[in-house]
């Protein structure tokens, strides 16, 4: 008997779209959300947040991935465009490990441009030829790890490290003074390998960079009515210390500000409650290669070598050779920076804005380019090859501080897969902040939060004046990253919140606690 093709194929077309069905109903990365016994509970502990009056007029956009599988387990507004904030920073610290390599270094040289004679006078000058090492030793731990504060230096009343900022600069000076030479004639700072650049919200990138460009201030109050002690670091005879901050009754507002004007004098303004205890501020230096050359300057001469020029005044460009002209000259010192993995622990810690910006910098001269646009272009190359998809995602900067900055918790979710995958993806996790414990993330757990120490997410804050209504915005709240769940999985995670009226009981760290907090019910629930 012939039998009907048809029929004789119709049992495997019904198995074939069956399993089809089976497929979407389980969800695939970036697709259906899968359903679990209890995604209704879990959706009611998350409405109870987000639907909170603080919230009445913000937006969310959540998702929750499984890396192994690829199911997405949960999602809200996945798809649509949020302000990241500094989570912008995972971007480009993912694309400059994955250009450059997680162990990759710069090597700072320092070279003799001249006859040094056997009395030790070098009878020419010393260059130190800027490579675009973001910490020069300032920040270097003996164990050869980078040392980071949960709240950075550079943050208004930030904390110090305890790592010396002209350590490099002092080890540097070590080595030449090894070399034999004892006096030089002048020192040259080669910053010659990009022009420097400064943005309307980004901090000056330079090819040569000590203490993050910029000096730190700590302020001691006195007796109310009085002038309080400050104390500059580095200290140095470049600047001149402007003390302009008077001691308020305690109890008061501390406001602090500072900055280099005129150029040469260091101007500290504000006032400072009598309780306050020390207060750290910040003032950015506005010449980088200056600054370099008399700190450099006074580290030479603190190890016995002698500068017959000024260690103040201008860096003296008209005296170097041709660019990357050094083979006459010899090389009697050399830096080695800390592998990048550590500069990206911490940027990603403590959200430091310069380093991440730097990356794109660092994408850049990889190609042997040097402006900022053809950095973001090589990150968005960097990332494609990846397979991102980034047309969910839009940035002009390394750290969350663009205008255009706009990112998809479904594209931050896709890249926090990816690196997952790594070969060094234990150490991009690690270098994230840890909930609870600390960077940035450390005070967004609530005592009761079981996630405390089980989350490694970035943080992301964008604050912004309201004048209309005489107070703050929040404009960006996110946290993105990893949480290791009770069941023992290891979730990729993304939580933004968008427009927030801040108040009294509303600040950026309340509701980053808010973040962690529906952190702790994915470890809960899944």
């Amino acid at each position: 008997m012939t039998q009907d093709p048809s029929r004789w194929y119709m049992p495997g077309v019904i198995i074939s779209i069956l399993v089809v069905l089976i497929l979407v109903s389980i969800g695939s990365f970036g697709t259906a959300s899968q359903t679990t016994p209890d995604s209704s509970v879990f959706e009611k502990k998350i409405t109870a947040i987000t639907s909170e009056p603080r919230f009445s007029h913000a937006s969310w956009g959540l998702i929750i991935v499984d890396p192994v599988t690829g199911q997405t387990l949960y999602e809200k507004n996945a798809d649509e465009m949020f302000v990241p904030a500094s989570t912008t920073k995972i971007f480009s610290s993912s694309a400059v490990l994955a250009a450059l390599g997680p162990d990759y270094q710069i090597k700072t040289p320092v070279y003799a441009e001249g006859v040094i004679e056997t009395d030790g006078n070098l009878d020419g000058n010393l260059v130190l030829v800027a490579k675009g090492d973001m910490t020069m030793g300032g920040r270097t731990l003996p164990d050869g790890t980078i040392e980071f504060r949960d709240t950075d230096h550079s943050e208004s009343g930030g904390s110090l490290t305890t790592t010396d900022p002209l350590a490099g600069l002092d080890d540097l000076s070590k080595q030449v003074k090894a070399a034999g030479i004892t006096k030089v004639s002048d020192v040259i700072i080669d910053d010659r390998l990009f022009e420097n650049i400064k943005g309307e919200y980004m901090a000056l990138l330079s090819p040569i960079v000590i203490n993050d460009n910029m000096v730190d201030l700590s302020v001691t109050p006195g007796e109310p009515g009085s002038a309080p002690s400050v104390v500059m670091r580095p200290q140095t005879s470049l600047y001149l210390l402007d003390n302009r901050v008077t001691t308020g009754p305690a109890g008061t507002k501390t406001t602090l500000d500072a900055g280099e004007e005129p150029a040469g004098t260091i101007v500290v303004v504000g006032t400072i409650a009598a309780d306050a205890g020390t207060v750290n501020t910040t003032a950015a230096i506005t010449n980088p290669a200056v600054f370099t050359r008399t700190l450099f300057i006074e580290a030479l001469k603190r190890q016995g070598v002698d500068v017959v020029a000024q260690a103040t005044g201008d860096n003296p460009v008209q005296k170097l050779p041709g660019a990357g002209n050094y083979g006459s000259g010899k090389k009697v010192a050399e830096l080695t920076s800390p592998p990048l993995v550590e500069d990206v622990k911490l940027t990603l810690k403590v959200s430091q804005n310069m380093h991440a910006n730097y990356y794109i910098m660092l994408l850049a001269l990889s190609e042997n380019k040097t402006s900022f646009s053809d950095g973001m272009t090589k990150e968005g190359e960097v990332l494609r090859s990846f397979g991102l998809d980034t047309t969910g995602v839009m940035l002009g900067d390394g750290a969350g501080g663009d205008r255009v900055d706009h990112v998809s918790p479904h594209t931050a979710a896709q890249l926090l897969d990816i690196m997952s995958e790594q070969p060094y993806a234990d150490r991009f996790i690690k270098a994230l902040p840890i909930l609870g414990v600390d960077g940035s993330a450390v005070h967004h757990c609530a005592a009761e939060n079981p996630a405390c120490g089980r989350v490694y997410a970035k943080t992301g804050t964008y604050n912004y004046p309201d004048p209309l209504n005489g107070d703050n915005a929040l404009l960006s709240k996110g946290l993105a990253g990893y949480v290791d769940t009770r069941s023992g999985k290891r979730l990729v995670f993304v939580e933004y919140v968008n427009n927030v009226r801040t108040s009294e009981n509303v600040t950026a760290d309340s509701v980053g606690t808010d973040l962690g907090t529906i952190a702790g019910m994915i470890y809960e629930n899944y």
